[in-house]
């Protein structure tokens, strides 16, 4: 059996800019805090407060993404695209050929008859999905026979640039030239599986098309800024505090630091 090649593909300009952005607002919005701080409380103390208040602030907001509140969803936070970390719900196939068999799903050799069934009730709305993703994945794989690349657009508004030009003759494949029919849905274990007949519109031989639900992992960038607010607010909280009792031991009649200029 074929397994799916997954290319992951940056555009340059616009993650470096991406880059840039996030650099220069935090650049903006806490270093204008913390000089605002240092000025009044000094650079140590002034760095505590605003770590203490940044990673506290932090706390509540990645609480919120990954256990959700009274009138607010979970999982609302940092939601990347494509796959791995953070991933959403999809289709993903994983063969397809005029005969396909598998030893990871062993029932796959038994379409379209039992078990496999056709989509009813629950399993509708599975329908639209499944297709697409077998749609694109017979796409990807019909260009890159005929080795046409087809880059991911950016639109210009989103710092991209104008859509990708092709050679006469080497227009790339679109998924919706490809009819997918029969399909019928399946569980092996947990995994729930879907599997299809499809063929080009203008002609080709009727493959066969496996795909399974990968359930994704959509909380892992809520739990990854949960986890690390409250490292950070951790290894802070007790530095603060520490300052904090000698800057009241100095206020209430201690001896202050050797002064050493402006802060």
């Amino acid at each position: 059996m074929s397994e799916p090649l997954v290319a992951i593909t940056v555009n340059g300009p616009v993650f470096l800019k991406g880059v840039l952005v996030v650099v220069m607002a935090f650049v903006l919005f806490v270093g204008s805090v913390y000089l605002l701080l240092a000025a009044v409380f000094g650079v140590r103390m002034g760095y505590l407060v605003m770590a203490v208040a940044l990673f506290g602030w932090m706390l509540l907001l990645s609480a919120m993404w990954t256990f959700g509140a009274p009138g607010t969803l979970k999982n609302i936070g940092p939601r990347p695209t494509g796959p791995g970390a953070g991933a959403e719900p999809h289709w993903q196939p994983i063969g397809f050929g005029v005969e396909v068999a598998s030893p990871q799903f062993p029932v796959v050799d038994e379409y379209p008859g039992e078990p496999w069934r056709e989509p009813v009730g629950g399993m509708l709305k599975s329908v639209e999905p499944a297709t697409t993703a077998i749609q694109e994945f017979l796409a990807e794989r019909a260009n890159e026979e005929l080795g046409i690349e087809v880059a991911r657009h950016i639109p210009e508004i989103a710092g991209g640039g104008p859509p990708q030009e092709f050679a006469e003759g080497q227009e790339p494949i679109q998924p919706t030239q490809f009819v997918v029919q029969d399909l019928r849905f399946a569980t092996s274990g947990k995994t729930s599986l879907v599997a299809a007949r499809a063929f080009f519109e203008d002609g080709g031989p009727v493959v066969t098309v496996f795909a399974h639900h990968d359930p994704g992992n959509v909380p892992a960038f809520s739990w990854a800024f949960l986890i690390a607010s409250i490292i950070g607010l951790a290894v802070h909280l007790p530095f603060l505090d520490r300052a904090e009792r000698k800057r009241r031991d100095v206020l209430t009649g201690g001896t202050a630091p050797e002064w050493l200029g402006p802060a």
